[in-house]
């Protein structure tokens, strides 16, 4: 899949409005994506990849984290 900017994008702001609790950390990982694509060499749809990947680590490990015990 060749992932754009705008995908992206869109991606996070529906994954940080159904993680509020993760919000910030989702927009970081993007912030962080937008800083490396700034590099020339830098391949968008890779690093949307990662971000993504990124993003979906943070959310499983966050609902790992806050899943009560039974």
């Amino acid at each position: 899949m060749n992932t754009t900017i705008r995908d992206l994008r869109d991606y996070v702001n529906e994954e940080a409005l159904k993680n509020d609790g993760i919000r910030h950390q989702i927009y970081d990982l993007y912030e962080l994506f937008l800083m490396e694509i700034e590099d020339p060499c830098a391949s968008v749809a890779h690093e949307a990849e990662l971000c993504i990947s990124d993003i979906q680590y943070l959310i499983s490990s966050y609902k790992t984290n806050t899943t009560p015990k039974r």
